[in-house]
């Protein structure tokens, strides 16, 4: 099965998570920590790097790695690691290390989980931060199925889920052409992202429901955004 991440539609599917919105996160980020440039961040599972672009507009030392897709126009300075960060060697630690869209925990295995976990906080400077923004699960789509068109692209999408992950299946049809990708992401709660921090030891300083910062509520919440620093 081909790639969903690394494919043209993945970016058109979601073409609303944009440059923008990257840009104001960091914002916000920059507003609330205690983090400025030129200090040194990795994006962990970069995509197409529009986070790693938002922080090196805004002066910070960047670096990207993924091990998925490759990330595009990325400013001069940024250094792209092509890896799976789970075995990666960094060539320094990083005052802040950030797992953007959902880009951890695409498994049902918890000890894949865990060693993506460990291997985030290996990156961290003492004192460092980890940003880990995830999805409130409780808020997801409810939809089972559900179609989209988009700039002549035809989107049919199928979600379920079991007792450890939400699984979702994308038929893509365009010029007269058909694939189907799949997506697999585990069932993290509050509570299970408490319980890795604290496996790491890690101190959760903050819990955000949004990319504006706000508290995050389970009833409320389209993110669930995990704020641990390192001591």
């Amino acid at each position: 099965m081909p790639s969903w991440f690394a494919s043209p539609y993945y970016a058109l599917l979601y073409r609303h998570r944009d440059e923008r919105e990257a840009e104001k996160f960091v914002e916000v980020l920059v507003q609330n920590l205690s983090i400025s440039p030129p200090a040194r961040v990795l994006d962990a599972g970069c995509g197409r790097g529009r986070y790693a672009r938002a922080f090196a507009k805004y002066g910070f030392e960047v670096d990207a790695i993924d091990n998925a897709t490759q990330p595009v126009d990325l400013p001069e300075g940024v250094n792209f690691y092509p890896a799976d960060y789970t075995s990666w060697k960094p060539p320094h630690l990083y005052d802040l290390v950030g797992s953007f869209f959902s880009s951890f925990g695409h498994t049902t295995n918890w000890d894949a989980v865990v060693r993506s976990m460990k291997a985030l906080r290996s990156f961290i400077s003492p004192g460092g931060y980890l940003v880990l923004d995830y999805l409130n699960i409780a808020k997801r789509n409810p939809l089972p199925q559900e179609t989209r068109e988009i700039e002549g692209v035809s989107f049919e999408i199928t979600r379920w889920q079991d007792s450890h992950g939400l699984y979702k299946r994308i038929h893509v049809r365009a010029d007269g052409q058909e694939e189907v990708y799949e997506e697999v992401l585990y069932k993290l709660t509050q509570g299970d992202l408490a319980a890795l921090a604290d496996r790491v030891k890690l101190e959760v300083v903050a819990w955000w429901g949004d990319y504006e910062g706000r508290p995050f509520s389970v009833e409320e919440s389209p993110r669930l955004i995990l704020i641990g620093r390192a001591p």
